[in-house]
């Protein structure tokens, strides 16, 4: 950094900064209106503690007074005017062309006079008197035109009454054959819509079911032409045939089907008597046949149908999931192996698999050759069905099977899925010991391509045949494996019986003779085949599997042909299948009516043309008044148009009155007064007025209303030759708004010989305005106006931070600590201001005014930017010390702007005040002023800071930064044991004693403006007489909160947030908490640690101590302890007393005691020493 320079001259310094702030650089911009920068979240966030009224001006402080009502009306009525000045218009050449049409028959009308109005200026004023001569040229022609235009009209009104006539007769003809036309359609439209209602009822007395739909027929026609109703007519003569067709046909075809409906109805009510007929029938036989073999014990209904009859035309569609093989291998195997495809079943199958579905089907038969590994499923679909169950036709089956066991070595079961699904499925496995088993479920779907299952009462029924069995235990038992839910149902003398889950034979039904059969069972038309069969009835899906068990036997027939149907091997009932009847067939009949026709309209006979009437014309003069013009127009000083702008409070404008030359031809004029209601606020400089008007009497009124009257010599100017224009010189009105935040609005009134009532004029002026910036009542919270900067406050700006960039407006601060003061210049409000240089001159100054007796400032880290955070140009930057050292120039500067610094103050004044006009205040750039200052050593109490703007010479002041600095006190004390010892304090210490000294540490007000950063424990104790035994204790005075919430208690253990310093050469014990620590205390909690150092007596005498608390580099000195040791007697025999156990307390957080000497404090310690007079000092001044 550069040095800076200095000047000084008597008790002020003038100071010119050159390069960069130091630790205010770190804490960037202030954070308010405009500035580009910020500090951490807590500056954008954070509100001043004191807000700054609305006016914060130090001179013209007054806000603007209402308007007068005078001022209202000249704004109400703007441009207005009373009274006019006639002018005469020569109107003769259109008099003459008058009555020469007169002469010629025409009749001549003089018309009113035409008002041309009053123009208000003289160019005006000749525009219309151009457009007065070319209407008179106009009217001249007009007459003659007239003239010429009736002659010829009484010739051609004769032609026009002849050619009339004429077409009147034909008319008359048409009309007639027009109403003809629709006389005859209109009779036949009613006998079309009557032979519908007839048909109608007609056909509802014989068909009582009969819908008769009717629907009207739109027929165009145009009233005005016969061709359109003969159109018409024909159109429904067409209709009406329709209608007798349409008839016709409906009680045809109405009859044959209502026949038909009366002989289905006879043919359905005669089959369902024959089925009831048949299930009493069947019901009867079941009964008495319920003992007899071949028959079941309980009556059985078949709801499900699903045999070999209705599943004829059924085609296996799919099958998936199983491995394919290949039809033409397996038939060449079943040709080695004699034609038996049961050889070929239990047969290793891996040199006839194929990957082509095709190869596995069956051209003839449609069935799939395929196999399983144990655990694979394969689906089969048969879609084609006229199955049925309970009514509702199945047209597809799905067979799911998986095979569950096979031969070991093997590991699948070789399948041939028959293209029937009656026939089902072939299934066999490797021929050995170990036999096969297959899981089946079996899926239908009806028509609509849901599943159908069961209803409850009605449950499904399927055969289980062909069971052979070479007996219990044996190598070749056939079985089917049913679900505990599911009923088998056996049949009387059957040798299938079910036994657990299984249904099988334990008798061997290979052996005719045994079961006294003279012929085999095992054939579709043997009547014997019930031996091997039983019924399975089940009220869910139908899920079962099947197999061979060889019982661990060598067997070469491994496998089964398994037919799964509903074709019983006894005898059921199937349920009566009853068919519904017909409702007769509603037949919809459509007749058409049509629709009416309008009446006709006739065409009109043609008008006779009127009376042939004279000519008439119209001739008039005219009217022409007028009224000159008035102009207001307002200036700054130096002569700039400020019309809607702004200037600065008491800075020079001037008025402009401006009247329009008098027009030639005018009549006398007597007097000439002026009015303007002064806008409030506005103060007048009448010397300057009186000094530019010297041809007016100048008067004011209470209000301020300005009151001008003609002098004679402008009198005598105006009259002096009434047949040219004349120009009175324009009125200057100088004056000074003196209110910030005001808006001064301004018209002028003209009176010209009286006014209207006395035969003169009255007229208003425009309506010019200019404003001062500021705003009257901002919001606090949200003062400025982004759309309008001229509106926001215009007020300086102050606040407090600390060292990390937090808003500290109204925090307790540390003695000795720095204040981070930020202000802001405020310029925006004045952005594009259009003031003279007049008040430019007045000049521009900032102005810190701190407590001098509280804080120091650190000049040298001063520094002031603009809103972009660059380096301010221009200003000069002085500590004034007394103000009799100020230069009369600036002394003046702070009397007129109505400033009060007290003491001593900094001021920073524009040195060229146009230049830093032009960058700063007409930009409205903002500037902001870094000034830390540094609390005073010894100072407390509370202590203030405020800033002051000059704008124009005008005074604003900032709001009051208030901050307070609390008096710290320390104590120190001295124990002979902490938690229950005396206090030592004046006493006697024996040589070799142990003992404590108790530092009472200073405790800190909540809501701090500052981090702590230090807190230090300094102990320079007396080495001669005291040695540091290396135990001490950091604790807790207060409850302390940290940052995230938490709080410690009061007498917590801080040892390990602690960290000891000794130096035993020197007699100095340090204790300081560490930097970590400190960071997690909330500024906005109390904060007080104590500490306890344990010492030894090692000499003789009289021992003083203190100790210092250091805080933030604040040194805070104790009382002084004494104690006093005498000289040691001589030495007697002694037992030594073992030392006490004492129990170590936990730490209050996590880490270790810092000490061992001192474990056994804990909360009541602090409790006892209350008991010894132990009292903490934490007043705050």
């Amino acid at each position: 950094m550069k040095s800076n320079e200095t000047k000084t001259y008597g008790s002020i310094r003038k100071i010119k900064a050159y390069g960069t702030c130091g630790v205010i650089l770190g804490l960037a911009a202030l954070a308010v209106a405009t500035a580009q920068t910020t500090f951490a979240d807590e500056v954008t966030k954070a509100e001043p503690t004191t807000v700054a009224p609305a006016n914060t001006a130090t001179n013209l402080s007054d806000s603007q007074p209402a308007q007068t009502q005078a001022a209202q009306q000249m704004i109400a009525q703007a441009n207005q005017a009373q009274g006019t000045v006639n002018v005469t218009v020569d109107n003769s050449q259109v008099n003459q062309a008058a009555q020469a049409a007169q002469k010629e028959g025409v009749k001549v009308v003089q018309d009113s006079p035409v008002d041309k109005g009053t123009t208000n200026s003289l160019a005006e004023t000749h525009k219309v008197q151009a457009e007065i001569v070319q209407d008179q040229a106009d009217q001249v022609k007009n007459v003659k035109q007239v003239t010429e235009n009736y002659v010829q009209a009484k010739s051609d009104h004769q032609k026009e009454v002849d050619a009339v006539n004429q077409k009147n007769v034909q008319i008359a003809a048409e009309n007639k054959a027009l109403k003809e036309a629709y006389n005859n359609a209109s009779q036949q439209a009613a006998q079309a819509n009557q032979a519908v209602a007839d048909a109608e009822t007609e056909v509802k007395k014989e068909f009582k079911d009969a819908q008769v739909t009717k629907t009207e027929k739109k027929i165009s026609v145009d009233p005005e032409s016969k061709a359109s109703y003969d159109s018409y007519t024909k159109a429904v003569e067409g209709v009406k045939k329709q209608n007798r067709e349409a008839v016709a046909a409906y009680v045809v075809e109405k009859r044959k089907k209502d026949k038909e409906t009366a002989n289905f109805n006879d043919k359905v009510n005669k089959y369902n008597q024959a089925e009831l007929a048949r299930v009493e029938k069947e019901t009867a036989e079941a009964k008495a046949n319920s003992t007899k073999e071949a028959y079941t014990k309980d009556i059985v209904s078949k709801y499900l149908v699903f045999g070999r009859e209705n599943t004829k035309n059924a085609k296996l569609v799919s099958v998936k999931g199983a491995e394919y093989i290949s039809q033409k291998k397996y038939w060449e195997q079943v040709d080695a192996k004699g034609g038996n495809v049961f050889n070929v079943l239990v047969s290793n199958w891996d040199n006839l698999v194929t990957n082509d579905a095709k190869e596995a089907t069956s051209a003839t038969s449609g069935s799939v050759l395929g196999r399983l590994a144990v655990g694979q499923t394969a689906v089969a679909r048969y879609e084609g069905l006229d199955a049925s169950y309970d009514g509702k036709k199945i047209v597809a089956a799905e067979f799911h099977y998986t095979a569950k066991k096979a031969n070991g070595q093997y590991g699948k079961i070789n399948l041939n899925f028959e293209g029937s699904p009656t026939s089902t499925i072939l299934a066999g496995t490797l021929a050995g010991k170990e036999g096969y088993e297959l899981d089946v479920e079996v899926r239908y779907f009806g028509e609509d391509g849901k599943e159908i299952l069961p209803v409850k009462g009605k449950p499904f029924l399927y055969s289980v045949a062909s069971m052979n069995s070479y007996g219990e235990g044996t190598s070749h038992v056939e079985y089917a494996r049913i679900s505990s839910g599911d009923k088998f149902i056996r049949i009387n003398g059957s040798k299938v019986q079910r036994y657990g889950d299984l249904v099988y034979s334990k008798t061997n039904l290979e052996d005719l003779d045994a079961l006294g059969l003279d012929k085999p069972w095992d054939r579709e038309d043997s009547p014997y085949a019930y031996k091997g069969a039983g019924i399975v009835s089940t009220d869910k899906r139908i899920k079962f599997s099947f197999g061979v068990e060889t019982n661990g036997q060598e067997s070469g027939i491994v496998s089964q042909w398994f037919a799964f149907n509903t074709d019983f091997k006894t005898s059921v009932i199937t349920p009566a299948r009853h068919r519904e009847g017909k409702e007769p067939e509603k037949m919809e009949l459509k007749l058409v009516t049509v629709n009416g026709v309008p009446k006709p309209q006739e065409k009109p006979g043609e008008k006779e043309p009127d009376p042939l009437k004279p000519a008439t014309v119209h001739v008039h003069g005219y009217k022409l008044s007028t009224r000159p013009q008035i102009a207001k127009a307002v200036e700054n000083a130096d002569g700039v148009d400020i019309d809607g702008k702004y200037v600065a409070k008491n800075s020079l404008n001037k008025w402009i009155l401006n009247v329009e030359a008098l027009p030639a031809g005018r009549p006398h004029t007597n007097n000439l007064v002026g009015g303007d209601p002064t806008p409030s606020g506005f103060k007048p400089e009448v010397d300057l007025i009186k000094k530019d008007n010297p041809n007016w009497n100048i008067s004011f009124d209470q209000n301020n209303k300005l009151t001008i009257k003609s002098k004679e010599a402008l009198l005598k100017a105006v009259n002096g030759d009434l047949s040219k224009a004349y120009k009175i010189a324009p009125f200057v009105y100088w004056g000074r708004p003196q209110n910030d935040a005001a808006d001064y609005v301004n018209g002028f009134e003209l009176v010209v010989n009286g006014g209207n009532d006395k035969g003169g004029y009255t007229r208003k002026s425009n309506i010019v305005k200019i404003s001062t910036p500021g705003k009257k009542n901002p919001d606090p919270k949200n003062p400025n106006d982004p759309k309008n900067p001229n509106r926001d406050p215009l007020k300086p700006e102050k606040h407090n931070y600390n060292a990390a960039g937090k808003l500290v407006d109204g925090k307790e601060m540390l003695p000795e600590g720095i204040n981070y003061y930020v202000s802001k210049w405020t310029n925006r409000p004045n952005k594009n201001d259009k003031s003279g240089k007049e008040a430019i001159a007045k000049g521009f100054a900032y102005i810190e005014d701190y407590q001098d007796g509280a804080v120091v400032p650190l000049e040298s880290r001063f520094q002031w930017k603009d809103a972009e955070g660059k380096a301010v140009n221009g200003l000069k930057m002085y500590h004034v010390l007394s103000r009799e050292t100020l230069s009369k120039e600036l002394n003046d500067m702070i009397d007129r702007s109505g400033i009060s610094p007290k003491g001593k103050f900094y001021m920073w004044v524009a040195e060229k005040p146009e230049d830093f006009y032009k960058a700063y205040v007409q930009t409205g750039m903002d500037l902001y002023f870094h000034t830390p200052m540094q609390n005073k050593k010894g100072f407390t109490g509370k202590y203030t800071n405020q800033t002051f703007q000059v704008q124009f010479g005008n005074g604003y002041y900032s709001n009051m930064v208030v901050n307070h600095v609390p008096e710290l006190k320390v104590q120190k004390q001295v124990f002979s044991k902490l938690g229950d010892g005396q206090n030592l304090d004046g006493k006697l210490v024996k040589l070799g004693d142990k003992f404590y000294y108790f530092l009472d540490g200073a405790k800190l007000p909540e809501e701090r403006g500052e981090t702590l950063k230090e807190y230090r424990f300094y102990d320079d104790f007396d080495e001669k007489g005291d040695e540091f035994t290396g135990e001490y204790k950091a604790i807790a005075g207060i409850d302390i909160k940290l940052k995230d919430g938490s709080v410690i208690k009061a007498g917590t253990d801080l040892s390990q947030y602690a960290e000891l310093k000794h130096d035993k050469a020197k007699g100095i014990v340090e204790i300081s908490m560490k930097q970590d620590f400190l960071d997690k205390v909330d500024n906005a909690s109390e904060f007080d640690v104590d500490a306890a150092i344990q010492m030894k007596r090692i000499a003789a005498g009289t021992f003083e101590n203190t100790y210092k608390n250091v805080v933030n580099g604040h040194e805070v000195v104790s009382n002084t302890v004494k104690t006093t040791t005498p000289e040691p007697e001589k030495p007697q025999p002694k037992t030594p007393t073992p030392a006490p156990t004492v129990q170590k307390p936990a730490l209050p957080q996590t880490g270790e005691n810092s000490s061992t000497g001192l474990a056994a404090l804990g909360l009541t310690m602090f409790a006892a020493l209350g008991l010894f007079g132990l009292k903490k000092r934490k007043e705050m001044n």
